[in-house]
């Protein structure tokens, strides 16, 4: 099995792919990917649907994907199956995992405004869930938990810009 960490603007999944399975977010997906002649250019089908996608690998990891005339840039990081990168780690008012588990829900939103132990976050780790609550108030920058995923220790849960000065 192979793992993907995908990038798309601020949409951001985890693509599992074992022989020709494909799980996107956990949840399974029955699709085709078919590499035409043309370098790049691929026809993709899921049941009916069916499209041509054009693929332009930009360097660092970054591809152009066009489809339908709609133009997107995705970033694509070979994964170990869990949502953590260095460049990630948290602040002092950001919810990180304490240590690896599955989230469970996400209780806020982008651009949500929190006070301190407001339940942000609830994660499962070893079947035990652990309710993650705000440690100061603030604004939701970024929410990177989503049901499902499976997060490393210290990943970060979701980034808040503090009120005041926070200290955990």
């Amino acid at each position: 099995m192979t793992i993907y960490s995908v990038s798309v603007g601020k949409n951001e999944y985890q693509i599992e792919i074992n022989n020709n399975q494909f799980k996107i977010n956990g949840e399974a997906v029955q699709a085709t990917l078919v590499a035409l002649q043309e370098r790049g250019l691929y026809t993709l089908r899921h049941g009916v649907w069916k499209r041509e996608l054009h693929v332009q690998a930009q360097g660092n990891r970054q591809y152009s994907l066009d489809v339908n005339g709609r133009h997107a840039v995705a970033k694509v990081e070979k994964s170990n199956g869990h949502e953590h990168h260095k460049s990630h780690l948290a602040g002092a008012a950001d919810l990180a995992a304490p240590m690896p588990g599955i989230v469970v829900s996400v209780q806020v939103v982008e651009d949500e405004m929190v006070i301190a132990g407001q339940v942000l976050v609830v994660l499962e780790s070893m079947k035990m869930q652990m309710v993650l609550r705000a440690a100061c108030a603030g604004k939701v920058i970024q929410v990177k938990a989503k049901p499902n995923l499976q997060f490393a220790k210290d990943a970060l849960l979701v980034k808040i810009d503090p009120l005041l000065s926070c200290d955990h």
